[in-house]
């Protein structure tokens, strides 16, 4: 087909849908688009930008013709309603799409009904600031590592809303209600005591005198990192030793630490961890439980200032909230980042699959680059259900 003769075409077809489209409502506009996408003649008349641009044209007409209080409350509702019924990668594009079209038109609300409430603080346990009372070495090393592990998986739990927002998708262990606890009582009956037993760990216990201050002395080596770190260097040989021997080898046979997951798992619907996630299990004790909370505190903030700003004085510029959790997942510890962008999934609505997918390329331009940065984002991402 020559030039003329598809730019006579492409105008012919751009009248004719304008006319079929007028008075339809959001809902078949969208049906015709995917219709109209997957027609093998189209390609002989528009291309993808082309095609949509024109039923961009289309639904901005669409859109325009409905009470912005009306759309006001179908945006709160993610515009579910709007949606047809279809393959959810696809649904999610078209979310975003009515969301780009909506805008100038939602800036004329009597007043902005925010999707998301502010979040309530993370979860705590009573003792959490509570002194560590002990008398022996055993008691304060246990208490402290149990403790601070604890609390930055409590900063990643994901809130009860997820079962409207996300309600077909299951909560991955390390971010469900309950899994701090069952972590906690893996280390203590079976990572723990064979840290302890080491040399460099016993060597660390007679180097000084424990006292009051001890907690925050073990915390702080933690912190530090580097090389020769007793006690990061123990954990991380145990935990390499684990992938071979298996976690418990030094224990009693018969007790299998993977049964501390599974009556948990069963309660709280989620699939309990197995031997491919010691890599996870493995690296929590490096995610400084401060920086989670202070990370996922500038997130939410974010979130209110892009997608629901009360006047244009606090708008955030697009993309602050997918460039926050970039940030976070590059200058946090592995794999520490990424679950606070799989609880943003859960807890945020405009954080969906079609978000995932930007942020994902936003990390990295190949495949291999996003897992090196994001193994479990580029994990979490690949295993959602269809």
């Amino acid at each position: 087909m020559t030039d003329a003769a598809r730019k006579t075409k492409f105008e012919s077809k751009v009248a004719e849908l304008l006319a079929v489209t007028s008075g339809l409502s959001v809902t078949h506009i969208l049906l015709l688009r995917r219709m109209t996408s997957a027609d093998p003649d189209t390609k002989s008349w528009a291309n993808d930008r082309e095609l949509g641009v024109v039923f961009d044209t289309i639904l901005d007409r669409a859109v325009a013709a409905i009470d912005v209080e009306e759309l006001g409350a179908a945006a709160d509702g993610q515009f579910d309603k709007l949606l047809p019924p279809g393959d959810e990668e696809i649904r999610d594009k078209e979310r975003w799409q009515l969301f780009d079209v909506a805008k100038r038109y939602l800036s004329q609300r009597k007043k902005v009904q925010a999707v998301v409430e502010a979040p309530p603080p993370p979860a705590v346990v009573a003792d959490e600031d509570e002194p560590i009372e002990f008398d022996t070495f055993k008691q304060l090393f246990d208490e402290t590592v149990a403790r601070y592990t604890r609390r930055s998986l409590l900063t990643l739990v994901v809130g009860a809303n997820h079962a409207t927002l996300r309600p077909h998708i299951p909560v991955p262990f390390i971010c469900a209600p309950g899994f701090a606890i069952c972590y906690e009582r893996l280390l203590r009956k079976f990572v723990l005591p064979d840290i302890r037993a080491t040399k460099r760990i016993t060597e660390l216990a007679k180097s000084r005198s424990w006292d009051a201050s001890g907690s925050n002395r073990l915390i702080g080596i933690i912190q530090a990192g580097g090389s020769a770190n007793p006690i990061l260097d123990t954990w991380d040989s145990r935990w390499a030793a684990y992938k071979s021997e298996g976690i418990g080898a030094k224990h009693k046979k018969g007790e299998d630490p993977w049964e501390v997951f599974v009556e948990a798992a069963v309660a709280g619907g989620y699939t309990p961890p197995h031997v491919a996630d010691i890599p996870l299990l493995h690296s929590v004790i490096r995610w400084e439980p401060e920086s989670l909370i202070e990370a996922w505190r500038e997130l939410t903030l974010l979130y209110q200032q892009e997608f629901h700003a009360k006047n244009r004085h606090e708008q955030a510029r697009e993309g602050a909230v997918r460039d926050c959790i970039v940030r976070y997942i590059r200058e946090l510890p592995k794999r520490s980042g990424d679950m606070v962008a799989i609880k943003a999934f859960f807890e945020l609505p405009k954080c969906d699959r079609m978000f995932l997918r930007k942020l994902m390329q936003t990390v990295g331009g190949t495949d291999t680059e996003r897992r090196r940065v994001a193994p479990g984002l580029v994990h979490f991402y690949n295993n959602l259900p269809l």
